[in-house]
């Protein structure tokens, strides 16, 4: 199976813009709650595993357990299932470095309202003097969420020929996909996937956030004045917090000799001085693996009151989904027929995996892009 961005789907969504059906996290709950069925996920993960090593009678006992036991094959599919949250646990991210996580309750756009009044000090209260109310102006932005995933057949061949490693990557496969499909979704928020030109929505000059220049030292030090003199409407300075530099591979190594160098080199008026670098603890440094070219980004943390970018999940539907296909049809004589048989139409047991994660814009007050292809 390859690492590919799951593909979106309409599968399962009523009319109210909301899952149908139990969602992955109640379900798990409600197996662990189960005594019997922790048993059973027991006795199912011990075959499973000694079948994946090569025993001969795990495996025999796994084609004859998952044709004749629908306790044994639901255990086994949860055993698959929690195999698919191991692997996705430990499959790292790139978007928890520049975006905030948040969830929503249904497929709706959710309201992202941040009140404009928190970007400074409290009012005084002289004595005697009721309190005056909070500023009701509000930037609204939106995000929600969409469903991606896809199907995978362990096929009658494979169960014939004891090929158990076809159903090792369901979990494996799917795992990393789903990871994978959270940093695409977010990537797109803050660049091109393919170029990784700055997103020219939220970097743009109506936001006063974008520019051309190369990453050195000049233009990272006019990127940092630029964000961290904002004002507000009263005249007021305001404070963005601590701040990241983002790049790409391709600008990694640039950005750790601008970052980390003990002296630099200043050139004013034709005359060179060697100065202590200004840059060291100045902004933290993250790398996106899958962020193409050379632009560069300077932008709040994603911990910040008010984050840049913001990656929503499902509530109840937080992580990847599994569940298998049952069409394998009847007996000419009647009698339900095993769906570890295989599906009627090509005898393959049909697997799907879900994902449903969404990604907006936050705050552009306190960012600044530059596509870095001019000095």
């Amino acid at each position: 199976m390859t690492t590919t961005l799951l593909r979106p789907d309409t599968f399962e969504l009523g009319a109210d813009m909301t899952m149908l059906g139990e969602g992955p996290v109640a379900r798990r709950a409600r197996s662990r709650a189960n005594p019997g069925m922790r048993a059973a996920m027991v006795d199912a993960h011990r075959v499973y595993e000694a079948a994946k090593s090569g025993n001969r009678l795990a495996l025999m006992q796994l084609n004859e357990a998952i044709t004749t036991s629908d306790l044994f094959k639901s255990a086994l599919g949860e055993v698959l299932d929690r195999e698919l949250i191991a692997q996705y646990d430990d499959v790292p991210t790139q978007w928890t470095k520049y975006s905030a996580r948040t969830t929503v309750k249904d497929f709706k756009p959710k309201r992202l309202v941040e009140l404009t009044r928190n970007r400074h000090a409290l009012p005084k209260v002289p004595e005697k003097t009721n309190y005056p109310v909070a500023s009701t102006s509000v930037d609204e932005r939106t995000v929600k969420v969409e469903k991606f995933g896809e199907q995978f057949g362990y096929t009658f061949e494979a169960r014939i020929n004891d090929d158990i490693g076809e159903l090792e990557v369901v979990p494996n496969g799917w795992a990393t996909q789903a990871r994978y499909t959270e940093d695409d979704v977010t990537l797109t928020q803050l660049a091109n996937p393919v170029t990784g030109a700055p997103n020219t929505t939220f970097f743009s000059v109506g936001n006063g956030n974008i520019g051309t220049g190369i990453l050195n030292e000049a233009n990272l030090q006019a990127a940092i004045t630029l964000v961290t003199t904002k004002r507000d409407s009263d005249g007021r300075i305001l404070r963005p917090g601590p701040l990241q530099l983002v790049v790409g591979p391709a600008l990694q190594f640039t950005a750790e000799r601008v970052l980390n160098a003990e002296e630099i080199r200043v050139t004013v008026g034709g005359t060179t001085t060697v100065e202590r670098n200004p840059f060291r603890g100045k902004v933290t440094l993250d790398v996106l693996e899958n962020l193409p070219g050379v632009a560069w980004f300077v932008i709040p943390l994603a911990t910040a009151p008010r984050p840049a970018f913001y990656t929503a999940f499902l509530r109840g539907f937080e992580t990847p989904d599994m569940r298998y296909k049952n069409d394998q049809g009847k007996r000419p004589g009647g009698g339900d027929i095993s769906v570890d048989e295989g599906s009627f139409d090509n005898d393959t047991i049909w697997y799907r995996g879900r994902h449903i994660v969404g990604a907006a814009h936050g705050d552009p007050m306190f960012t600044f892009a530059s596509d870095g292809e001019a000095e």
